[in-house]
C-alpha cells in the first residue's frame, strides 16, 4: 500500500478520486483500491461516468450499493463500516463520480478461511451462519451474489473466548435487493453459497446440515413450500 492517508484526504471527491493504491479491482467506470488511513487498512470505492460505458449506470449502482449497505447497519444484520462517502451534485443524472471508504475490521476472514481456521467450532460456525442467514432473508434481503467471499466471518469483539457468538458482515452488495419475496432468489443465494466453496467437505456440510439449519430458522417461510425442491431448480450466481 501507499503512505498512510489521512482521514481528512476524504472530505472532497477531487481529493478522493486524486488517491493511488493498491488496485484490489478496476473496470471501466469502477474500482477498488487498497488504502492506509490514519494507520487502518481501508477499501475505497470509485464510480464514474465513463463515456464508453454510457448504458452501464455505474454512478447509480455505486448509489444502490451504498443504500444497500445502510439498509443492512440500520437492520443490524452489518455491512461494510463505511467512514466517507462523496459525489458530485445533488441531481441524479448529472452526478458523475462517487466514492464511498470502507474501514476493514480487523480479524475478520471470508467464510472459507474461517472455517478452516477454526476447525475446533467449524459446526458453531455454520449454525450460526444459518441463522444469520433466516434473518436475512426473513428481514427480505437477498444478496444475490451471496458467495463465500462475500461473508466475512469474526467474533462478537465483547466475547472472545471459545465460546463466542459468531458474527457476520456482507460486502459487495450492488446486486442485493430489498423487501424481496421471492423464496426462489432466497435458494438462489444459498446455491450460490454451496457452489462458491472449494472445500467439498464444507461444501456438503452447507447442503446438508446447513439448508436444514437455514429452514428450522426461517420464521417467514411459509408452511408446505418445498424449498430442497426450490434449490434444485435454484441459479447460483457465477461471479466468483
Amino acid at each position: 500500500m501507499t503512505a498512510t492517508l489521512s482521514l481528512d484526504t476524504f472530505r472532497s471527491v477531487d481529493t478522493a478520486f486524486a488517491v493511488v493504491g493498491e488496485d484490489m479491482r478496476v473496470h471501466k467506470g469502477r474500482s477498488v483500491v487498497r488504502v492506509s488511513v490514519d494507520g487502518r487498512t481501508h477499501y475505497l470505492k470509485r464510480y464514474w461516468l465513463a463515456p464508453s460505458q454510457l448504458f452501464k449506470r455505474h454512478v447509480a449502482r455505486g448509489f444502490h450499493e451504498l443504500r444497500m449497505i445502510d439498509w443492512l447497519n440500520a437492520n443490524g444484520l452489518s455491512g461494510p463500516e463505511v467512514v466517507a462517502r462523496g459525489d458530485d451534485g445533488t441531481i441524479p443524472f448529472v452526478r458523475s463520480r462517487l466514492f464511498f471508504l470502507m474501514a476493514e475490521v480487523s480479524d475478520e476472514l471470508p467464510l472459507e478461511r474461517a472455517w478452516r481456521s477454526h476447525a475446533k467450532d467449524s459446526k458453531g460456525i455454520l449454525e450460526e451462519l444459518a441463522r444469520f442467514a433466516g434473518r436475512l432473508h426473513d428481514s427480505g434481503f437477498v444478496h444475490t451474489d451471496f458467495s463465500e467471499r462475500h461473508i466475512l466471518v469474526g467474533r462478537d469483539a465483547q466475547q472472545r473466548s471459545d465460546d463466542a457468538n459468531w458474527t457476520f458482515r456482507l460486502i459487495d452488495v450492488e446486486r442485493a435487493q430489498v423487501e424481496c419475496r421471492s423464496e426462489q432468489l432466497m435458494a438462489n443465494d444459498l446455491a450460490t453459497l454451496a457452489a462458491s466453496v472449494l472445500n467439498q467437505s464444507l461444501r456438503q456440510r452447507i447442503e446438508t446440515d446447513f439448508i436444514e439449519m437455514y429452514v428450522a430458522n426461517r420464521h417467514t417461510l411459509a408452511s408446505g413450500i418445498d424449498f430442497r425442491a426450490m434449490l434444485a431448480r435454484a441459479k447460483p450466481t457465477r461471479s466468483f
